[in-house]
């Protein structure tokens, strides 16, 4: 699967999932764009890509303020824009009886209402080409829940919804819209907190007996990022190793 001459944005894209999905496409032959807050973690990642051989740019970009995606829409107005991943989130881990209103503000902030708007406002130089695919990163929170994170799996739900409803309404424009859902995934980040029993208890439940990874990913989101999936959309693609089926 190639993804040349196609212009890619990934929010979100300074660490973790999104930096390992930028890295991915670019590999894949796109254009990307890698967006966030975090400018100088940013140029990190693009080194990384292009010490590769690939093509990465930089975009300054909050995704909770309309008026920061309103200028990344006029950055790529000329352009284009071939392929969205909505990767930016934030995660609250805390029993339902503690959780603030902040808490509540910042996952859904960042979580639907960032996946929405960037969707609308991004996704309208789609529109306006006819083609495009966006791709928002759900989870196996979306179908089932653990204890701990009730604001986090609601957002995720969310998202896997309002997957459903974008693709519905902009089919007709040439807009596919899918979620990528995966289980838990070792990211660095994650690595560094992992203690050895919660990696067990984490193993215990996904019945191909092991963690994700970004190598996991990786491929779902070319796939729906390409011309292989042109005939899909609207669907929640779990790459869980079985998570959700035992759920």
């Amino acid at each position: 699967m190639t993804l040349e001459g196609r212009i890619a944005v990934v929010t979100g894209a300074s660490e973790g999932i999104g930096r390992g999905l930028a890295i991915g496409l670019a590999e894949a032959g796109a254009d990307v764009i890698l967006a966030s807050r975090r400018l100088d973690v940013l140029e990190e990642v693009r080194s990384d890509i292009t010490g590769r051989g690939g093509e990465a740019d930089i975009m300054e970009l909050d995704v909770t303020d309309l008026d920061s995606i309103r200028v990344a829409h006029h950055s790529l107005a000329d352009r284009g824009l071939d392929i969205l991943v909505n990767n930016a989130a934030v995660s609250v881990n805390r029993d339902a009886w503690k959780i603030s209103e902040d808490d509540w503000k910042a996952v859904m902030d960042t979580g639907p209402k960032g996946v929405f708007f960037c969707s609308q406002i991004l996704g309208s130089v789609m529109r306006d080409r006819g083609y495009g695919k966006i791709i928002n990163l759900s989870s196996t929170l979306s179908r089932g829940v653990v204890p701990g994170a009730s604001v986090y799996a609601t957002s995720k739900a969310a998202i896997s919804h309002l997957t459903r409803a974008l693709a519905t309404e902009w089919a007709s424009s040439g807009v596919r819209v899918n979620a990528l859902a995966p289980a838990s995934t070792m990211t660095p980040s994650r690595a560094a907190g992992m203690t050895p029993e919660r990696e067990a208890n984490l193993e215990a439940r996904i019945p191909l007996g092991r963690l994700g990874t970004i190598e996991d990913l990786v491929p779902a989101a070319v796939f729906l990022a390409g011309p292989d999936s042109d005939f899909i959309t609207g669907q929640t693609l779990y790459v869980d190793g079985g998570w959700t089926a035992r759920s």
